[in-house]
């Protein structure tokens, strides 16, 4: 396969490759590019625009298209954007791995993976956008240095089996994996890129993405039994994959290195390789050892998970007196034999949406370390004994909220265990039906919380009693980031928030159900102008900092994040205010509330820019009974939220009356325009002919849909056979 990431540089002319692919555009230049090689679409395609993407430069290309640096012009961010070639888009199979790759990259939120933000087309050129890494590829920090220390190596191979732990425990495969895939930052951190050949293990009908007979992978590095069926691959495959990869990082040259494509198939599937440790002799034996297991020819004698390879390099780390963790902020590289950052063949990729990845060290770090604990014991009666012993508890041991805790790691509620974690723990429930749970608490900290295997827990919160004061949140996350999956989380009675996020905070909900009660409890969001917005029910209430001036160093953005959920109920889903950056990602699913999606309030003087609420959503349905969006100012809070939103293939329901958006604030409405940013692609908006609303001073006017800046679709009859409650 050829190499999508190999280098910044521009690539050389290929001659062009005769095609009958089918012609998508009646655009004659592009009709000349539906045959065109990669190269040549790249230097076309340069300085075009897709969407709100301008590409810049073509960086290099692959075998299914070609990858750009980019600029998002609507959030003002540099991204990498791969363009799908003219002779795969006529083509189904193709255009479904396509599909594949962006849905599989969009599960993922890994320090040591690049993410996906958003995939469209545009005058029939498909095209998927990553984040942007700075970085050589592995590949060429070995060709230009030669082989890679023992330290480094180490480090960059425990990184990776956690990058792989990640991408298993959400049924993602790469298939793929090889150093040319693999960018190494100037900070010394390995990532993972190009998901092309990735695939959901489970998807059911994954058979269309090999009925071509094609073998999937790169012959240097693919294991035996995907050469043999692309569709048996699972996460042994990769860490075969990661096994030859780990080898070159070593040796300077793969494993099986001479003879033709088929000869090298043959030398995986029957040869083995020549020991590591006579190419090495300063190669730890442990090491050694776990290079030999990882290229086992059968996949029951490998590593069975990624987390095994990691409880086998982790003391080999401390026996050589080793720090295997991640690369840290504005680090150099420490013991790679070139200077990253001064590779000619540096190639850029993804910097994250939110700066959350730079603010707290990585899964590595707890994976370096042990957590003693008291162990537990009892007597003949069944009653607790004082601790007597201590005994290590493993890394990456999770906790288990259960009924009737008995083990070390076992405790009654979430909160509890909460309260113990330590950064990079996770917490299964273990438990099915509903659970009372008191509020949580998390600062400085990144946790997950998730249903054990085979259980479906339903975690509920109580609300305030009438007369009690409204309570600021159920669980308040405070520089730090909690993910939550498969869980549903039901809210009973009214006023204040399920979750209350500060700055630098960061919430992940996946294959979610959050319920709202079905009464507000406060006033209208129509009345919340006056005050009383505090009384509304929120899904997240996101509060930033006021006060800051223009010079000061502003809060890295607070991230959100839902992946096929589903939320219900009365109030909001985000409410912001104070000054600060707040992304939110939605991805599949729906959002059903009488309230709106977004309801932001302006910000006090001397508070920088305020609060700017960032959007990107794709592919899910949002049935808001008061509207999406409503940004509000005062003469208290006078400076203007503002709103950036990036959707792609979403329905948007809003009753007649109602708008998509309303402003409401002391300006004349003209000072309000340009503090909304809307780009669409593919969406639908049915019921209301209202696009926004300003509500000035002294004066009130509506924008239809054909004001938008973009056309956008709009039916006024409501179709509510897929969104009925």
């Amino acid at each position: 396969m050829e190499d999508s990431h190999g280098s910044a540089s521009r690539p050389s002319a290929d001659p062009v490759r005769p095609g009958d692919a089918t012609v998508l555009s009646a655009n004659p230049e592009d009709a000349a590019l539906a045959s065109a090689t990669v190269n040549e679409i790249g230097r076309a395609l340069e300085g075009r625009v897709l969407g709100p993407y301008r590409l810049d430069e073509f960086v290099g290309g692959g075998g299914m298209g070609a990858v750009f640096r980019a600029l998002d012009t609507t959030l003002d961010r540099r991204v990498a954007v791969k363009v799908l070639s003219r002779q795969h888009s006529g083509d189904a199979e193709m255009l479904r791995r396509f599909k594949v790759e962006a849905q599989s990259a969009a599960r993922l939120d890994h320090q040591n993976i690049g993410r996906v933000y958003n995939v469209g087309s545009e005058d029939g050129w498909h095209y998927i956008v990553f984040e942007f890494i700075d970085g050589t590829n592995l590949r060429d920090v070995v060709a230009r240095g030669g082989p890679l220390d023992v330290p480094s190596t180490l480090r960059f191979t425990v990184q990776l089996a956690a990058a792989l732990e990640h991408a298993a425990d959400r049924d993602v495969v790469h298939r793929d994996i090889k150093p040319s895939n693999i960018i190494i930052t100037p900070e010394g951190r390995a990532r993972i890129v190009d998901m092309g050949l990735a695939r959901r293990h489970r998807l059911a009908d994954d058979d269309e993405l090999t009925q071509s007979g094609m073998t999937l992978g790169t012959f240097d590095y693919i294991s035996p039994e995907q050469a043999r069926d692309p569709r048996a691959a699972d996460v042994r495959s990769d860490l075969y994959s990661l096994g030859c990869t780990v080898y070159f990082m070593l040796a300077g040259r793969p494993p099986f290195a001479e003879g033709t494509l088929v000869q090298k198939l043959l030398h995986h599937q029957q040869n083995r390789a020549v020991a590591i440790e006579s190419l090495r002799p300063d190669v730890p034996r442990g090491l050694a050892a776990a290079v030999q297991r990882l290229m086992e020819k059968d996949p029951a004698d490998r590593y069975q998970n990624p987390a095994e390879l990691i409880a086998d390099l982790v003391p080999v780390a401390e026996e050589c007196d080793i720090d295997i963790t991640a690369g840290r902020p504005g680090g150099a590289v420490e013991a790679v034999p070139i200077s990253v950052a001064a590779s000619p063949s540096r190639l850029p990729w993804l910097v994250p949406l939110v700066g959350l990845g730079c603010v707290v060290a990585g899964l590595l770090a707890s994976s370096a370390r042990q957590r003693t604990l008291p162990e537990a014991r009892l007597d003949a009666a069944g009653a607790a004994l004082q601790p007597s012993a201590v005994r290590p508890v493993p890394a990456g041991t999770p906790w288990r909220v259960v009924a009737e805790p008995t083990g070390l790691l076992e405790r009654r509620t979430v909160a509890e265990a909460l309260a113990e974690a330590i950064d990079g723990d996770v917490i299964e429930l273990a438990f099915d039906g509903p659970r009372d749970e008191p509020s949580w608490n998390l600062v400085g900290r990144r946790l997950t919380v998730r249903a054990a295997a085979g259980h479906a827990p339903v975690v509920r919160f109580a609300g305030r009693a009438d007369g009690e004061p409204v309570r600021r949140a159920a669980c308040l996350i405070d520089a730090g980031g909690l993910t939550i999956e498969r869980v549903m989380i039901v809210l009973e009675g009214s006023g204040g928030a399920l979750f209350a996020l500060g700055p630098a905070g960061g919430l992940t909900c996946e294959q979610m159900t959050i319920e709202l009660p079905l009464d507000s409890g406060g006033p209208s969001v129509a009345g919340a102008a006056s005050g009383a917005a505090d009384e509304m029910t929120a899904v997240v209430r996101f509060t930033g900092i006021d006060g800051r001036s223009e010079g000061s160093d502003q809060p890295p953005p607070s991230q959100i994040r839902f992946l096929r959920s589903r939320v219900t109920g009365a109030g909001s889903l985000l409410e912001a205010a104070g000054a600060g950056t707040v992304d939110c990602d939605w991805q599949e699913g729906d959002c059903d509330l009488d309230g709106r999606f977004v309801v932001a309030e302006g910000s006090r003087r001397g508070s920088g820019p305020g609060v700017i609420v960032r959007l990107v959503l794709g592919s899910a349905t949002f049935d808001c009974d008061d509207g999406f969006a409503w940004l509000l100012d005062s003469p208290a809070r006078p400076l203007q939220p503002q709103l950036r939103a990036v959707v792609d293939g979403c329905r948007f329901l809003v009753p007649e009356g109602r708008a998509l958006i309303e402003q409401s604030g002391i300006d004349a409405p003209a000072a309000y325009r340009s503090s909304v940013e809307w780009s669409d692609t593919g969406g639908r908006y049915e019921g209301s002919t209202v696009w926004r609303r300003i509500d000035g001073a002294a004066e009130r006017i509506d924008l239809d849909y054909a004001s938008s800046p973009r056309p956008l679709v709009h039916v006024p009859a409501v179709s509510r056979a897929a969104v009925d409650r």
